[in-house]
């Protein structure tokens, strides 16, 4: 799972996963493809009540610059059409605010829709690209709950359970000159609006994969909903001295469950991450992983593997579940499963099973 069933109240607002990595470059320079899948296994559609949005973040702080925000209306004929709003500067974090709007009036859902400022959308059901065999996660995660190390090797051998399901995907693929060439920080969002408290309630954050499903923030030592901040705060409670001195928050919690899986295994002094102690190991793979956004350089190969020191975007094809099992064990781990079709054009995620 990489973010799939975090959120069983209502599958159409959670999302499984975020993606961001260069899309097909013009004579005006790279195009930048960010996008978000959501409704798992069966794909069911949008909620029409609910905002799904992609937050970019240009200059470094880790708060968003540009918001696309879309939602999906339903027609007087029972159609259902995809509206996307360009927020940017502060109204990019106000959900109280509208931005421009640049679809067409009632662009369509499943088929490829040119916007405004030289932007491509596509929404619509998709077959789920991510892979996985569900017993490796779930091992994982019960490691970080109870502090043990997982026998994953046990649990082979390995099919993919996610194999001919569906989502629904919400893609962009965005001009350079809207984004710039430097690096870019990426996640998305889904929210609600409340109407007892007459405000839009944020319910899902998502960029690098399982952070919401391995790590139990709400009823772990942070003690705080993860889906309903912002990457600001993931850092906060991180010490002076981090890999020796209590922490707190997110970063506490990510550090101090990490290095209980690793000193429960022994594996903190392993190569090439070679640590005196399973707290200094910890504190490395909390930096690895938080803040948790995907940082992209437009016009670059994109790949998400960061015990390999490599976290440039996030691609489709990747074994993403795998990645950050390494981080968390401290050792190589590959599922051995291959990725599904793909598109090499837009919106590169193929067309939902057919049966």
């Amino acid at each position: 799972m990489s973010h799939h069933f975090d959120l069983p109240q209502d599958e159409t607002l959670d999302i499984t996963d975020a993606y961001c990595f260069a899309g097909a470059g013009d004579r005006h320079g790279p195009r930048t493809v960010f996008g978000m899948n959501t409704s798992p296994i069966k794909g069911n559609p949008w909620n029409p009540a609910g905002r799904y949005e992609l937050k970019i973040d240009t200059d470094g702080d880790h708060v968003e610059d540009i918001t696309f925000r879309a939602t999906f209306p339903i027609g007087a004929d029972g159609t259902q059409h995809v509206r996307v709003e360009q927020l940017t500067g502060a109204a990019a974090r106000d959900r109280s605010t509208s931005g421009t709007i640049i679809t067409p009036p009632n662009a369509p859902v499943g088929e490829v829709v040119e916007c405004r400022h030289g932007i491509k959308l596509f929404a619509g059901q998709r077959l789920d690209p991510f892979y996985n065999f569900i017993p490796f996660p779930v091992a994982t995660t019960k490691a970080l709950a109870t502090g043990t190390f997982p026998n994953l090797d046990a649990l082979r051998p390995a099919h993919d359970d996610f194999a001919n399901t569906s989502v629904r995907s919400y893609v962009l693929e965005v001009p350079v000159e809207i984004t710039g060439r430097r690096k870019l920080h990426y996640w998305a969002t889904t929210a609600y609006f409340d109407t007892g408290h007459d405000t839009w309630v944020q319910l899902q954050r998502a960029a690098e994969p399982n952070m919401t499903t391995f790590f139990d923030f709400a009823h772990g030592s942070a003690h705080i909903d993860f889906n309903a901040t912002e990457p600001t705060i993931d850092r906060v409670g991180r010490p002076a001295h981090p890999a020796t001195d209590p922490a707190s928050g997110i970063w506490g919690q990510v550090r101090d469950n990490i290095a209980a899986v690793v000193q429960a295994g022994g594996t903190f002094g392993n190569f090439p991450h070679s640590f005196p102690t399973a707290l200094a190991y910890g504190a490395w793979a909390a930096d690895r992983l938080l803040p948790n956004v995907l940082t992209f350089t437009p016009g670059t190969v994109a790949l998400w593997d960061p015990w390999f020191d490599i976290h440039n975007g996030k691609g489709l094809a990747e074994d993403i579940a795998s990645n950050i099992i390494k981080m968390i064990l401290n050792q190589d781990f590959s599922s051995g499963l291959e990725p599904g079709p793909l598109l090499d054009y837009f919106p590169y995620v193929a067309p939902p099973p057919t049966t």
